[in-house]
């Protein structure tokens, strides 16, 4: 078989097309994420050194006029944190979780 000009060229391509492709895919994933993820995701890296890997036990209940927040986000390395969110425009509140005994 001959790999002239025209091979390399389709090799290049492809590799271009499969670039583009992950890109989006990585762009849906960010844009997918609610707009509060990403703020305590922001604030984890500012104030703990944590690269969120996820949130679970999330919940959301009205106070008033208002509606609290509240859950436990993990680290990807391993730590993880309560945090809740009183009023939309303000900071977390984040606390680190720790072995309890009872």
């Amino acid at each position: 078989m001959q790999s002239g000009p025209i091979r390399g060229s389709t090799t290049q391509l492809m590799g271009l097309a499969s670039a583009a492709i992950i890109a989006s895919t990585a762009t849906i994933a960010i844009a997918a994420a609610e707009p509060w993820e990403q703020v305590l995701s922001q604030q984890l890296a500012s104030e703990q050194m944590c690269d969120m890997s996820g949130t679970y036990n999330v919940k959301e209940f009205p106070l008033g006029d208002d509606v609290v927040m509240m859950g436990k986000a993990r680290c990807l390395d391993g730590r993880e944190f309560d945090f809740s969110q009183q009023k939309n425009h303000m900071k977390f509140e984040i606390r680190q979780c720790e072995p309890t005994v009872c």
